[in-house]
């Protein structure tokens, strides 16, 4: 028999906020609604007076039809994997560098890094004249305040034990959901080789704390689910206070002067 507990109100809680999603309607003044928000001065979404606010409304953005589709695939690998999670830490098993491993994660990820970072990133965003090192400071502080809130929350309601069985907190790890956030912010402003990098970060933290023995594996998918969700809605709206531009390249003749070369323009994103 597995000794990896059932997830019911895990099941029941992904089946719940789906519906919710799905059932959100689409209106002018939806956190996704782009245009609207534009029409606000770009600064009221990286103000520090305004961040309890904002927290409010980047948390309303998560009710947005865009998770639905990571939602529902996150949870559903999720399901997927959870009656195999015995199997999965059985076959990685704890091998000689498993602690080793799982240390480096556990720090590279856990609260006492994360949060003072991301502290020290917000205040030096604050005063930087860069607005999309600004705009992406404050993406990732509203993010973590949220991620954080909804892993613990989830972690109390689900009680699930861990595969050492050192408490009833293993679901959704909180690791995973820290890594895999920043990840996507850093995707969201910086660009694919960003986002290249902080993924395979957050996966190396994810599968640490698998050989740590301190999740299962459905764990990881879930907190890397709820992860790129929290990360990418806040990103949807708070970075809208900036205006990322394309650099075209095309060819400039002048026949009177016989000269060939090249031109460029910049176009809003």
């Amino acid at each position: 028999m597995s000794n990896a507990p059932a997830l019911p109100r895990w099941r029941l809680a992904v089946l719940i906020a789906i519906l919710l999603i799905a059932s959100v309607p689409a209106k002018a003044d939806d956190p996704d609604a782009v245009p609207a928000l534009q029409m606000r001065s770009p600064e009221a979404y990286t103000s520090l007076k305004r961040f309890p606010q904002n927290l409010g409304g980047n948390f309303l953005a998560l009710f947005s039809k865009k998770n639905f589709v990571p939602l529902l695939i996150g949870g559903a690998a999720s399901g997927v994997i959870s009656p195999f999670d015995e199997k999965i830490r059985d076959g990685w098993g704890l091998k000689e560098d498993a602690y080793t491993i799982g240390r480096v994660g556990s720090v590279m990820g856990g609260p006492y890094v994360v949060i003072p970072a991301v502290a020290g990133l917000l205040i030096g965003g604050h005063y930087s004249k860069n607005d999309r090192f600004r705009s992406f400071t404050y993406s990732l502080a509203q993010a973590s305040v949220i991620k954080e809130g909804l892993v613990q929350g989830l972690k109390f309601a689900v009680g699930r034990t861990r595969p050492d069985g050192s408490d009833n907190r293993s679901f959704p790890s909180g690791h995973a959901a820290n890594s895999f956030m920043i990840a996507t912010v850093l995707q969201r402003y910086y660009g694919k080789t960003a986002g290249i990098i902080g993924y395979s970060a957050a996966a190396f933290i994810a599968v640490s704390r698998a050989r740590q023995n301190k999740h299962w594996a459905s764990d990881l998918t879930a907190g890397a689910t709820l992860g790129y969700i929290v990360g990418s809605s806040v990103c949807r709206r708070t970075g809208i206070s900036i205006r990322v531009r394309k650099v075209t390249m095309f060819p400039a003749i002048d026949l009177k002067q016989r000269r060939f070369g090249l031109s460029f323009s910049t176009d809003p994103d």
